[in-house]
């Protein structure tokens, strides 16, 4: 794994060839979702990070469309100079290549791997009128009465959905999914009673934790999360199946010159590394996520082949 004493050392390293005047014109970030959310603000937060570095202009292209595979497409298939980019995730490399029959991309072959950017980890939470107040004691209740619980999530094949389906495939555990079009849509009817529980990603469900209204009961990501120092892991709660590690990277076309995919690393080894941007990422519940080229590549290949896996245990049908 990378880290900060990593991006100090890297910084003497020289450049040859194709990244030896790069880059000497504006760098476009692609960013597959619309304006506003959270992908949104953590790209432009890098954006202007990895401009002061470069000393040239990232500029933000906001592409949604077809769950972010939109504007990862208009990347995969651009020119791999090193000037076009996108801020890929685990949504578009490894959850939507496995939900459909037909994808315009390779996930693995059409990309070249940068770096990684941010994790935003998952979270179960609860009504904060519910009974429950620890992971141990929702399964138990589940596995003791079959079809009295059910989760809400932002839609089937979603994060929320799959870190659901991980969590009833490792306990046995009778729990009923019920999709929305989006987290928020579920919260009302978690409130209301009719839904017993939410998966969702930190930066959406912290605002409904902060005001008292949803408990916490577990994050789904390898260690605890700086906003909730005291909420448990599904690993150290006794469940170290469910794991779903939600990372946000930068990719670029397949073949960006290694010389330049490796200048491209070192600056945003750099920018993950400065208090500015962490501080800026831990406002919308994320954190840096160092990453060399290459350990990109393992990731987003194996998540692609293990989720892969979840998806067709869960009888989830590629449309």
């Amino acid at each position: 794994m990378v880290t900060v004493l990593t991006v100090l050392l890297l910084g003497g390293v020289p450049f040859a060839g194709a990244a030896s005047n790069y880059p000497d014109k504006p760098i476009r970030l692609v960013v597959p979702f619309a304006a506003g959310g959270v992908s949104d603000i953590i790209g432009r937060s890098l954006a202007q990070k990895m401009s002061e570095l470069l000393g040239q202009n990232v500029i933000v292209d906001n592409r949604g469309g077809a769950g972010g595979m939109l504007g990862t497409n208009i990347v995969a298939k651009g020119t791999p100079d090193g000037y076009s980019i996108v801020l890929s995730s685990v949504a578009t490399q490894c959850i939507a290549p496995n939900l459909l029959k037909k994808i315009p991309y390779d996930p693995v072959k059409d990309f070249s791997p940068i770096g990684g950017v941010a994790v935003t980890p998952n979270i179960l939470l609860v009504s904060a009128t519910s009974s429950f107040r620890s992971l141990q004691e929702l399964v138990a209740y589940a596995k003791a009465n079959p079809g009295k619980l059910n989760f809400g999530s932002s839609g089937v094949g979603s994060a929320g959905h799959l870190s659901g389906e991980l969590l009833r495939a490792s306990t046995g555990a009778d729990l009923l999914h019920i999709p929305y079009k989006s987290a928020a849509l579920a919260y009302p009817d978690m409130f209301a009673g009719s839904v017993s529980m939410i998966f969702d990603t930190l930066p959406s469900a912290i605002n409904y934790i902060n005001s008292g209204r949803g408990r916490p009961i577990a994050v789904v990501s390898e260690k605890r999360s700086p906003l909730l120092p005291n909420v448990t892991t599904f690993r150290e709660a006794g469940f170290p199946e469910v794991a779903l590690h939600f990372w946000i990277a930068l990719h670029g076309p397949a073949d960006v010159p290694p010389a330049i995919v490796q200048k491209l690393n070192q600056t945003l080894l750099k920018a993950l590394a400065s208090n500015e941007l962490r501080e800026r990422f831990a406002n919308v519940g994320a954190e840096p996520y160092f990453s060399s080229p290459q350990e990109l590549a393992v990731t987003t290949r194996n998540d692609y082949e293990r989720l892969a896996k979840v998806i067709k245990a869960a009888g989830i049908q590629p449309e």
